[in-house]
């Protein structure tokens, strides 16, 4: 360990750190309609402030992905936080007790909506690199930052930032995991179903097929398939079983009309391995049984959505150095753990560069109304962060 890491941590400042934050919070980047555009033009000229190159990535029309590098040395060694800049809507005002946006301090806690997700971890990203870029400190390689567009809806900002030519040795995505890293998380697939029927008058439903009906048989059996995942399948050590939610349903045209139609979504978590072509194949299972035992049930099946799991194995050196780290800051060792939500942490793993989840907040506040993160956990993230990035970049590593 370097002789001036200590001195270097004590200067990680809490006041900057939750002014970066709620800074970035005061931006609304809903998402829908996703307006990353203001907010990643901020960054790109707030970062040059500290000597970092940065670039505007086309993404979708209006919705840049922010790249941004600080070289340390030429030495090929390249560190990459992976961040989003959108959030999920407001929802209800009314029930907020704080503006969304105001990025209000009270008692330890900074409200807003992005402030655990993810808001906050960037901004402690930002200050570490920050930190460490004032104190001199000579470190091998590069450490860079890709801040995405529209995660919260299509999550492949990433994607195409690596299908650009992008690389990186190691990488973390800062998405909130109450400062203990995180290593594998689910994907997810989504389907709709619709059944079909006959329409006919009301009062003589005999002559027609209830398409709602149909559809209720489904999800009976559905549920009964969700049920049987926790006696029947594997169950991953950090993950657990996968999940299946019936989602939103739809159907019918008018109350004095038999449905001819009746549509619901189907979100599927995967554990590592699954594979979406095997999942559809158990729902076609199903709906063929249920068609062999009724005629009359006509469906169609489409799949809309899908985003791959993601995992690194505990053990891997990267994931043992940042362990290390966060138990230096907060005192106490923290076993890894699996991130039940899907994060752009596939796409890293998928293109052969490790990863983790390690942030600020708690997944579980996320997207709710009064999203908050605690005041200390911003400044202990900063100081993990720049722990991290010195342990890796170290010239005796």
């Amino acid at each position: 360990m370097l002789k001036n890491i200590d001195k270097i941590l004590d200067n990680i400042n809490e006041e900057k750190v939750i002014y970066y934050t709620r800074k970035l919070v005061n931006f609304d980047t809903q998402n829908p309609p996703g307006k990353e555009k203001e907010l990643a033009e901020y960054l790109a000229d707030f970062l040059k402030n500290f000597g970092l190159k940065t670039t505007l990535l086309d993404f979708l029309p209006n919705r840049p992905n922010l790249f941004a590098e600080y070289k340390f040395s030429d030495r090929e060694k390249t560190f990459l936080f992976d961040g989003h800049l959108d959030t999920v809507p407001v929802g209800n005002l009314s029930l907020w007790n704080f503006d969304p946006f105001s990025g209000t301090v009270k008692d330890g806690k900074l409200y807003g909506r992005g402030s655990a997700d993810m808001k906050g971890s960037i901004a402690a990203f930002i200050h570490a690199l920050e930190t460490l870029i004032d104190s001199g400190i000579k470190l091998e390689g590069n450490i860079c930052m890709i801040l995405t567009s529209d995660e919260e809806i299509s999550g492949l900002g990433t994607r195409d930032f690596i299908k650009k030519g992008y690389f990186a040795n190691v990488s973390i995505v800062g998405e909130p995991s109450c400062l203990e890293v995180n290593v594998a998380h689910k994907g997810v697939a989504r389907w709709k179903l619709k059944t079909l029927g006959k329409s006919t008058h009301a009062s003589t439903p005999e002559e027609g097929i209830n398409a709602i009906y149909k559809m209720a048989n489904v999800i009976s059996e559905l549920e009964k398939l969700a049920k049987s995942y926790s006696t029947s399948y594997r169950i991953h050590p950090l993950l657990g079983t996968p999940t299946l939610n019936v989602g939103t349903i739809f159907g019918g045209t008018k109350d004095n009309v038999v449905p001819d139609f009746c549509e619901i979504t189907i979100d599927r978590r995967l554990l590592p391995g699954d594979r979406v072509e095997d999942v559809e194949k158990e729902f076609y299972h199903v709906l063929g049984k249920l068609s062999s035992e009724d005629p009359c049930l006509k469906f169609e099946l489409k799949l809309y959505h899908s985003h791959n799991p993601a995992e690194t194995p505990s053990d891997h050196p990267f994931v043992i150095l940042a362990n290390s780290a966060v138990e230096r800051i907060l005192g106490e060792k923290r076993p890894v753990k699996g991130f039940q939500a899907t994060t752009e942490m596939s796409h890293l793993v998928e293109a052969g560069i490790p990863s983790l989840i390690l942030g600020a907040g708690d997944i579980r506040v996320a997207h709710t109304v009064n999203e908050f993160v605690p005041v200390d956990e911003l400044v202990k993230c900063a100081r993990i962060y720049a722990l991290i990035l010195v342990n890796y970049l170290s010239s005796s590593k």
